[in-house]
């Protein structure tokens, strides 16, 4: 059980207490106090701290079943936030099914127990941006206190699974989350697949997912975040098993440009979706600044450039708090679609801890022809991705279609003409204030959504109206932060956004996308020795 693992029991001086109670660390003085009276050195005594239970149980409000969810534990009336762990290597309680780190209980029973000290504490249940949540004031004493949480499955997915593509832990050497950790925390918040992606590492999530017995919740691939000093960071995924089991461990990046970095990947796994990483997060980091990509004439200038990647990372968890940064990195993927480079747009959290930027947020959907997690294999997710048949979002869920085309499609549009429709979907607790259209990567149109607690917060047939092929895309904001099931500590306030990948629009009838640039300002020429190569055709099948 839990109780007693959390704090330090202190014998004699609790020994009549009903409740528990322990040493506060943080009270205890390291400084000997010299006694005046008599010039002796004495020592603080150490506070007792009283502590008390909390039962708890979490139930789906559709099926009356205990349910796997989250348990954010906030102080109040000046009662601290408790700390289950000093660090991100959290508690387990293997009989309860359940691990606590922070101030969180990450639990795929449903049910279990935690200690804490005696004060007033808010208790936020969820499972996700596809649930409801449920909040309970307590107050812990000497008496165990017990609530019963309701959640209700309110977004339904069909076909659409949902990933994190960038996940770090202890296998990475500035993470020490244990991989076992981390399936307690994607389950707990709701995700359906979970990518192993540490610096220079290949791992494999599936034995831990196996000995928790979470398959019927969570999926997993094997990645590996391809880290050069000189050009980057890369995800990429799936990789062969024998990259672990032979103890390959990753793919070689000393001396090695992008483009044979690039091409080591596909020679090793053909059918991995490269993702350039936080292309814009820091200089030294950022393949756009490293390579001196220009978005603006479509070339590269340092030598060994590659544009063979099939996606880019828009959001990064580390940046779900600045929406500029995504308007710099949607710039750039703009640019590229302008050109011909028909690259997905991600979204993922880059976890490195078990607090601040959570596993999940952002995550991807991405559309499949079975998404139960069970079923769901890596190759049918590098498939709907590499089909820009996905969104990314930190809490909304976006549907977008024109006539039959989905995400990722190419529209007909006749005459310039086509009807778009829209709708967006949130739990209750999620804002959602506006829904922008993107048109050829510029804005044709801002829709204010009114603040409602309805499950369905907008509706829209939007007539477009263009004069040559182009992309569409839908951005939607919410301006009420998702705290305290994400974010919420010091000034971390994360809100809800997401973005698809564009529809395309066919207006000449020739059934493909024909870019504003066919081969790009990019071609290679004398003075441009960055550039690599022009992309294939659009629309025949190609990378880029």
């Amino acid at each position: 059980m839990m109780l007693g693992r959390s704090f330090i029991a202190v014998g004699c001086a609790c020994a009549g207490w009903a409740m528990g109670c322990r040493v506060d660390p943080e009270s205890v003085s390291t400084q000997a106090a010299r006694d005046e009276g008599s010039g002796t050195v004495t020592h603080a005594r150490p506070q007792v701290v009283k502590t008390g239970e909390l039962i708890y149980e979490v139930l789906d409000e559709k099926t009356g079943k205990r349910t796997p969810a989250k348990l954010t534990i906030n102080g109040t009336r000046g009662t601290r936030d408790p700390r289950f762990s000093r660090g991100d290597i959290g508690r387990e309680d293997e009989d309860e099914q359940s691990l606590a780190a922070f101030n969180r209980v990450f639990t795929m029973s449903g049910a279990g127990k935690v200690t804490l000290p005696a004060g007033s504490y808010d208790v936020t249940i969820s499972r996700g941006p596809e649930w409801t949540i449920s909040v309970h004031r307590v107050s812990i004493g000497a008496k165990p206190v017990a609530i019963a949480g309701k959640i209700k499955h309110v977004i339904e997915t069909p076909k659409w699974v949902s990933g994190d593509f960038h996940v770090h832990a202890a296998s990475s050497p500035d993470s020490r989350v244990p991989m076992r950790d981390r399936v307690y925390e994607f389950v707990a918040d709701g995700v359906d697949m979970i990518v192993s992606t540490d610096h220079n590492v290949a791992a494999d999530y599936a034995p831990h997912i196996k000995e928790l017995n979470a398959g019927k919740w969570l999926a997993s691939a094997i990645g590996n975040e391809v880290t050069s000093g000189e050009w980057g960071h890369f995800g990429a995924f799936p990789l062969p098993q024998e990259m672990v089991e032979e103890g390959q461990g990753a793919i070689p990046t000393r001396r090695k440009s992008a483009k044979e970095l690039f091409s080591s990947i596909r020679e090793l796994a053909p059918g991995a979706i490269i993702d350039v990483h936080h292309p814009r997060l820091e200089e030294a980091i950022g393949y756009f600044y490293l390579g001196r990509f220009d978005e603006k004439t479509d070339r590269a200038g340092r030598k060994g450039f590659s544009y063979d990647f099939d996606a880019v990372e828009l959001l990064n968890g580390y940046q779900d708090t600045n929406r500029k940064s995504l308007d710099r990195t949607m710039a750039d993927w703009f640019a590229l679609l302008g050109c011909g480079h028909m690259v997905t747009a991600t979204g993922n959290s880059d976890t490195h801890h078990l607090t601040y930027n959570l596993g999940g947020y952002p995550r991807n959907y991405v559309l499949v022809d079975n998404d139960d997690p069970a079923v769901v294999t890596p190759k049918m997710v590098a498939k709907g991705l590499r089909a820009r048949h996905a969104f990314f979002t930190t809490a909304p869920f976006v549907s977008f279609t024109v006539g039959s085309a989905g995400i990722g499609d190419v529209a007909p549009a006749p005459g310039g003409r086509a009807k778009a429709e829209i709708v967006v979907r949130a739990a209750p607790w999620v804002s959602v204030s506006r829904v922008i259209v993107y048109v050829g990567g510029k804005i044709e149109r801002t829709f204010e959504v009114a603040k409602s607690e309805a499950v369905e917060r907008f509706r829209m047939v939007y007539d477009l109206q263009v004069a040559k092929d182009t992309h569409v895309v839908v951005r939607v904001e919410g301006d009420q932060p998702l705290t305290p099931v994400v974010g919420g500590s010091g000034s971390v306030a994360i809100t809800p956004l997401a973005l698809t990948n564009p529809i395309f629009l066919d207006v000449n009838g020739n059934g493909k996308y024909d870019p504003i640039n066919p081969h790009g300002a990019h071609v290679p020429a004398k003075d441009d020795p960055g550039a690599d190569k022009p992309p294939a055709p659009a629309g025949a099948g190609h990378r880029h």
